[in-house]
């Protein structure tokens, strides 16, 4: 082969010295640089998206993480509220204690007509209609009591009416409406709003 090669004429020679190694790069570039290139591509796609699954998946934990941390924020305030909102069983003694700080500032009850009670979401609005009678000081007095309780008690709906002067303080007559709320436990929250969507 070599006898043959150097018999030739020197400027095939010259040619042939000039394609081996191109040959060669070709042969290497598609036997084995080509390939090697195509799985190193694949392999940096499979990496690129990988490394976006593992960064969405990181967002979405942090998203999760923050997601329970503002779910229990919400339950210790609706926990706390709760505990501001009378039981069903806390009622009647709650509008013992209303009768009670009205005894207290002298006051003389005409009319003490708790109303049927409007349900909401987890708590019931719970409506007492007062008459009363007395000293407008003392009238000041059990309001100011009434919102000093440790439960949510609403005023509202005032209505004075027969002043009259005494010797020492301005006498009168007072109609209104205190609100409290009791508190709905899930369960039963559910059920009463099941009802009355069935009703409807």
């Amino acid at each position: 082969m070599l006898e043959k090669l150097q018999s030739l004429p020197l400027s095939k020679r010259i040619l042939i010295y000039i394609l081996i190694p191109i040959v060669a790069v070709i042969l290497f570039w598609n036997g084995y640089y080509s390939p090697s290139m195509t799985k190193i591509r694949g392999l940096k796609a499979n990496l690129e998206q990988t490394t976006k699954k593992l960064e969405e998946a990181k967002l979405a934990q942090k998203k999760l993480n923050q997601l329970n941390k503002e779910i229990t924020e919400i339950e210790k305030k609706f926990y706390e509220v709760g505990r501001l909102l009378p039981t069903e069983r806390e009622i009647p003694g709650l509008l013992r204690n209303v009768s009670s700080l009205g005894s207290d500032a002298h006051l003389d009850f005409l009319l003490f007509e708790p109303q049927k009670e409007i349900i909401k979401d987890f708590y019931a609005e719970v409506p007492v209609r007062l008459k009363l009678e007395g000293e407008y000081l003392n009238m000041e007095n059990f309001i100011k009591e009434l919102s000093e309780l440790p439960r949510i008690i609403n005023v509202s709906k005032l209505k004075f009416s027969n002043p009259k002067m005494t010797e020492t303080n301005l006498k009168l007559k007072v109609d209104m409406q205190i609100l409290t709320y009791r508190f709905i436990p899930k369960a039963k929250a559910s059920a009463k709003k099941g009802k009355k969507q069935g009703k409807k």
